[in-house]
């Protein structure tokens, strides 16, 4: 692990700030508690603000990317079914 990685998990530690690993990683295996990065937080704030705004060039903007990765778009199965009802027949 590298010095930073090292400084941001006993920062994570320290805070008890920690999320569940989609990964197996270095710090274990998947849906273990994993040390939070601070890019977790850049990328939920750029889910809000699409859910928020749904606006993908306001969100890419605000992010400063030059695309915005679709990855970074998806959404839960209630937020799914709340657009759906959303939706005139």
């Amino acid at each position: 692990m590298c010095r930073r990685g090292t400084i941001l998990k006993t920062a994570s530690e320290h805070a008890d700030v920690h999320v569940l690993a989609c990964g197996a990683s270095q710090h274990g295996a998947v849906g273990e508690r994993a040390p939070a990065h601070p890019r977790l937080f850049r990328h939920a704030r750029v889910r809000q603000i699409v859910r928020g705004t749904r606006s993908l060039p306001f969100a890419q903007h605000q992010a400063g990317w030059s695309r915005l990765q679709l990855a970074y778009l998806s959404i839960g199965d209630e937020e799914a079914r709340a657009l759906m009802r959303e939706v005139p027949e």
